[in-house]
């Protein structure tokens, strides 16, 4: 008689983590970490005149109120770069670059950060079937969207440094 195979059940974060590390997102979700941190490293003075827009290549682009504030953000760049990948609790981001652009002086940090300038549809049709099937036990919609977004926009990143 065959013994028993032992199921070790597993939580499902551990999964999530190890499967988002396998596929090469779990950076991805670091960078997305940024809006929800950003308040709390630069300070609300700061944040009322420069909020982060994007992220593209391990660059954050950060709007800024206006040339005053980007000559003195210029200066604290490095800082801020260093205080934002330490509370990140890795190496995300690279460099800083700040450009003009309007700053809501009532902005708080939402859950989900602004698109880059080069939006990517919203997954479905065209995620392919591999990435579906991945996704499949998520159960949460709105997490599998984001997670999905994020494959197809990896993806098509990997697709371009080829090309």
């Amino acid at each position: 008689m065959k013994a028993k195979a032992r199921r070790n059940p597993q939580r499902v974060g551990s999964i999530l983590e190890k499967t988002l590390k396998k596929m090469s997102l779990d950076r991805k979700l670091k960078e997305h970490e940024i809006w929800n941190v950003w308040d709390s490293v630069v300070g609300d003075h700061v944040s009322r005149h420069a909020q982060p827009d994007f992220m593209r290549n391990r660059i954050l682009f950060v709007k800024v109120s206006s040339s005053p504030w980007m000559q003195q953000l210029h200066y604290m760049g490095e800082g801020i770069t260093e205080a934002l990948n330490k509370r990140l609790g890795t190496h995300i981001i690279e460099e800083i670059r700040f450009k003009w652009g309007k700053v809501d002086p009532q902005w708080k940090p939402s859950t989900t950060p602004p698109q880059s300038p080069n939006p990517t549809p919203s997954p479905g049709k065209g995620i392919p079937k591999e990435i579906r099937k991945t996704l499949s036990p998520i159960k949460d919609v709105q997490m599998k969207k984001i997670l999905g977004r994020v494959i197809r926009r990896d993806l098509e990143r990997q697709k371009e440094k080829v090309s």
